[in-house]
């Protein structure tokens, strides 16, 4: 298997400056979308999920970790 870990990191960065977008909008009580709260921690959940399933068989410093799996935030029932 092939997995394009600076493609992986990229995302992750651009998902954490999305959330560090709405979260400062929060912070500073400027207007903001709870969809896209919502959104921004979906995005970083769901790459972080990724990312815990990649793992080598025949590294014991990269093994799967696909039991951390965390589940994504459902805006109504958050």
């Amino acid at each position: 298997m092939k997995v394009s870990m600076n493609g992986l990191r990229r995302n992750i960065s651009g998902d954490a400056q999305e959330l560090r977008d709405v979260a400062t909008s929060i912070v500073n009580d400027d207007w903001y979308d709870k969809a896209d709260l919502v959104q921004a921690v979906n995005a970083i959940i769901q790459h972080s999920n990724v990312l815990n399933c990649i793992y080598s068989s025949n590294d014991p410093d990269f093994t799967d970790m696909s039991d951390l799996e965390v589940k994504l935030l459902d805006e109504e029932n958050a």
